[in-house]
């Protein structure tokens, strides 16, 4: 089971580690002795690594998957705030991709990124789906069609749009997967009554974030994580385990274009309490 490792000649007993243990299962250090794990709550443990993470002496580490750990300095990761409020201002929606396939490697390296996003109590419930081939993008494309023209004339509250895209899609265009040529799905465990998305948009965020320091375009496929959620030819197109459901997805690739401005928003609307 998970327990801290203490580096007794760095240490300085400055009990940091205790006080952000969330479980609050690292006793405090003492004249005669140095933080430990208490013996009775050790399983408790969920594995967050805060007590390593706040540690300025360096002298602790979580006993877990030793061989990455990262060690940081003040200044890595330290971005201009105005740097990075224009890097998020200028994210754009990208509709339109060259022909250019992103390497496995590559797309490998991105989601590493997205591995780290929150999750409550460090569940780390998400895992990945990448559809890797551009033909079988455009498949998974043509079953949300196929669902698509399951609900028009029907009460569903996407039925009234679909016309249109059904249309464009009969005549050579495509508005489901715009010829992205890759598709990312984040899945979760299916319980029930249960099913919170939240984790998945959350890490599948940090992935949206991330991919435009990578040079790739990114747009999330609302229309077939919709598809997803209702037509079963399309969730047995994606192989997921029986306890395994699709929460959100996203297409990405090289955007054929560059964003050279950030376009407005409405006005900041704040209540304070």
């Amino acid at each position: 089971m998970p327990k801290i490792i203490v580096d007794k000649n760095l240490c300085t007993r400055c009990n940091i580690c205790t006080t952000v243990c969330i479980m609050g299962i690292i006793e405090k250090s003492t004249d005669s002795g140095f933080p430990s794990t208490n013996e009775e709550k050790k399983d408790y443990c969920l594995k967050c690594g805060h007590c390593e993470s706040f540690c300025a002496q360096k002298a602790l580490t979580l006993d877990f998957l030793l061989e990455e750990k990262i060690n940081t300095t003040p200044l890595d990761g330290q971005i201009e705030p105005h740097n990075l409020a224009l890097y998020i201002k200028k994210r754009r929606s990208a509709r339109h991709f060259n022909s250019k396939p992103v390497s496995k490697e590559l797309i490998s390296q991105i989601i590493d990124v997205a591995r780290y996003a929150p999750s409550g109590g460090n569940s780390q419930p998400v895992k990945w789906l990448v559809i890797h081939n551009r033909s079988e993008v455009k498949r998974i494309a043509g079953l949300t069609v196929d669902w698509m023209r399951t609900i028009q004339n029907t009460s569903h509250p996407l039925a009234p749009y679909v016309s249109h895209i059904i249309s464009m899609w009969d005549n050579g265009v495509d508005l489901i997967s715009n010829n992205a040529p890759h598709l990312l799905f984040a899945h979760i465990p299916h319980t029930e009554p249960i099913c919170d998305p939240t984790e998945a948009v959350i890490a599948m965020t940090h992935f949206d974030i991330a991919a435009p320091s990578f040079g790739l375009g990114t747009c999330w496929a609302g229309f077939i994580k919709m598809a997803t959620d209702e037509y079963k030819p399309l969730q047995d197109a994606l192989s997921l385990p029986n306890d395994r459901k699709a929460a959100c997805a996203m297409m990405f690739g090289y955007s054929s274009y560059k964003v050279e401005s950030i376009p407005r928003r409405n006005r900041l609307d704040i209540t304070w309490g």
